[in-house]
């Protein structure tokens, strides 16, 4: 390099400092970084002519030259100040969560740290997300914030407003004619229960969520508010507690409606606040479930979750997904929100928006594992277990 010696040292002194802040050197692959704050010094001083009166060109130059080493110098304590201030505040704030294995979860709010990839028309959803929900990372979007219909995924809002709206799980509630009429008239999916049943709220919770049972949100909106009008009022205000500033809700079942609708990111914040609460956690990870003696199901009402049986229609291995909830309106088409493990890292993936408007696949499970298995990959078979000798 070209230049004095004393620029050569003052260049050598500022690499140094760069090099010696450890908060340049140890930032995470792919996250957005500040730019560096650098101070540039001249290749070669320009020869000025010294003037009679004044202060010499030399003179100047040098207090030039003095005055950029020391705001280079200074600049780089400031970028070391900022640079760690902003590493800081990139930690997102932990909460307390009721997750199995997971002490603390991040701030819902927070989640962008580092560009998520976008995904493409070969994925075939109108609408995805995929969240680590343990370091908050957003890994997969496509189209997170455009408004859609949530179909029976609203029935995450209408299990969370039931949990936190009754006090006793062991309550029980009768199933009248209207609750099943309304939900055979509209074609909803329902729990199988009857006219007459004295059911349990903890049964109507799991037949809510596994089965999807339109019978079961309303019983539940019948115990906790008298009426799905006055319960809805308790999913909106939820909603908007939450965040949820692109959702709305008309009803305890996720029927269509033009002003019923959310997001994918919205729906990630919802399905967030559940992952805090085990009664909740639980509901959505249960993949089967027996319920206790009704007057019509002496045995106990059976469920199965639609997340198994959507991905056994398909032949598909849950490998590390653990549960979620389906959805399904023709205007909404085929939607799926999982909940997966791995590495004792949660993830939670939201498809909207699958297949053509029919049920005869289970488009919502195939975009589903496709997508868990290309950024998580194939589980490893367990080990066989040795045999005896």
């Amino acid at each position: 390099m070209n230049g004095s010696g004393n620029k050569n040292r003052n260049n050598e002194y500022i690499r140094t400092n760069r090099q010696g802040n450890p908060n340049s050197q140890n930032i995470a692959p792919g996250r957005r970084q500040k730019p560096a704050i650098n101070a540039f010094l001249p290749e070669d001083s320009p020869k000025l002519k010294p003037k009679k009166k004044g202060i010499s060109g030399g003179a100047f130059l040098a207090l030039v030259l003095t005055a950029c080493v020391v705001v280079g110098i200074i600049g780089i304590g400031i970028y070391a100040v900022l640079n760690k201030a902003g590493e800081d505040t990139e930690v997102l704030i932990t909460e307390t969560a009721l997750i199995t294995g997971v002490e603390e979860l991040p701030a819902a709010a927070t989640i962008p740290i580092i560009p998520a990839e976008i995904l493409g028309d070969e994925t075939e959803c109108q609408n995805a997300l995929l969240v680590n929900v343990t370091t908050g990372v957003v890994i997969a979007e496509k189209n997170p914030d455009e408004v859609v219909y949530p179909a029976s995924l609203t029935k995450i809002m209408t299990a969370i407003v039931a949990v936190e709206n009754i006090p006793d799980l062991e309550a029980k509630i009768m199933i009248d004619r209207d609750m099943v009429a309304y939900a055979k008239a509209n074609n909803a999916s329902t729990a199988g229960l009857f006219a007459g049943e004295a059911i349990s709220a903890r049964d109507l919770l799991y037949c809510l969520v596994l089965p999807s049972g339109a019978d079961a949100a309303l019983g539940l909106a019948k115990l906790v508010s008298g009426s799905e009008q006055d319960f809805v009022k308790l999913m909106n205000d939820t909603a908007a507690k939450l965040g949820m500033d692109n959702t709305h809700f008309t009803n305890c079942t996720g029927l269509n409606d033009i002003n019923h609708y959310s997001t994918a990111n919205d729906l990630y914040k919802l399905i967030y606040y559940v992952l805090k609460n085990q009664i909740l956690y639980d509901l959505l990870t249960t993949l089967t479930y027996n319920g206790s003696p009704t007057n019509y199901h002496p045995d106990g009402i059976y469920v199965v979750s639609t997340i198994k049986r959507n991905y056994d229609k398909e032949g598909l291995d849950l490998g590390y997904v653990l549960g979620g909830k389906t959805g399904y309106t023709v205007p909404a088409k085929q939607c799926m929100a999982t909940l997966a493990r791995k590495d004792g890292e949660y993830y939670v993936l939201i498809v909207l928006g699958c297949g053509d408007g029919t049920a005869k696949r289970a488009a919502h499970a195939l975009v589903s594992h496709n997508l868990w298995t290309r950024f998580l990959g194939i589980p490893e078979p367990e080990a066989d277990a040795a045999e005896a000798g």
